[in-house]
């Protein structure tokens, strides 16, 4: 009995690894899909693990840049709604 239960217990640690590891490690690229790989999957991906968050995501935005027509018009409308 006592080993089904430490047998149970090594599965269960297996699999909330194999689980955390994506949060951890974030999305699994193939082996030659980077940058450099060859094949099919590597030209599909080349360049997109390192090109970072797309245009106009707030990570990009920066506070020194002054805001267009169409963002004073939205913060004017959210400054007046709170």
């Amino acid at each position: 009995m006592a080993s089904l239960i430490r047998r149970l217990c090594r599965e269960v640690y297996a699999a909330l690894q194999a689980y955390g590891a994506i949060y951890v490690s974030g999305p699994w690229v193939p082996p030659g899909a980077g940058p450099s790989g060859k094949g099919a999957a590597g030209r599909e991906l080349a360049g997109k693990e390192l090109a970072g968050p797309p245009t106009a995501h707030p990570e990009r935005l920066c506070p020194e840049v002054a805001l267009t027509p169409v963002e004073r018009a939205l913060n004017r409308q959210l400054k007046a709604e709170s």
